[in-house]
């Protein structure tokens, strides 16, 4: 199975595209949006959807496609809203399964340093004697 950063073709590209959207989803949630909004939006959202496709694998953006809406017309401002939190909310998985995996990596790859490394005894810290008390 193909690891989280490796599906990620493009990281630049899918942080200012998921910041975006991130303040895209704070907006909806103060403004009220009539009809030709709406539509901008359904616009901006296929747009953005199509910006991440570019930036991680096929099969990413197979998943992602998934989350367009399905009709061509105006969203509801419920329906907006889902819409784009539903994306925001993939993105946040996506990105927290590779914060995941690098740290899983960081864990191994000290795991392996520490077997490399001769049992040495404690370095005594500066600034305390070092010797046994009296």
């Amino acid at each position: 199975m193909e690891s989280e950063v490796q599906r990620i073709t493009e990281p630049a590209r899918l942080l200012r595209v998921s910041s975006m959207a991130r303040s895209l989803l704070d907006e909806l949630h103060e403004l009220p949006l009539d009809e030709h909004a709406r539509e901008r939006l359904r616009m901006a959202h296929a747009r953005t959807v199509e910006e991440i496709g570019h930036a991680v694998t096929p099969e990413l953006s197979d998943e992602l496609d998934r989350l367009l809406p399905d009709s061509s017309g105006p969203l509801s401002q419920a329906e907006a809203r889902i819409v784009q939190s539903q994306l925001v909310g993939w993105l946040e998985g996506v990105f927290q399964g590779v914060r995941a995996e690098l740290s899983l990596h960081q864990m191994a790859a000290r795991h392996e340093a520490a077997a490399h490394q001769p049992n040495l005894p404690p370095r005594p810290v500066p600034g305390r004697d070092s010797g046994p008390y009296l």
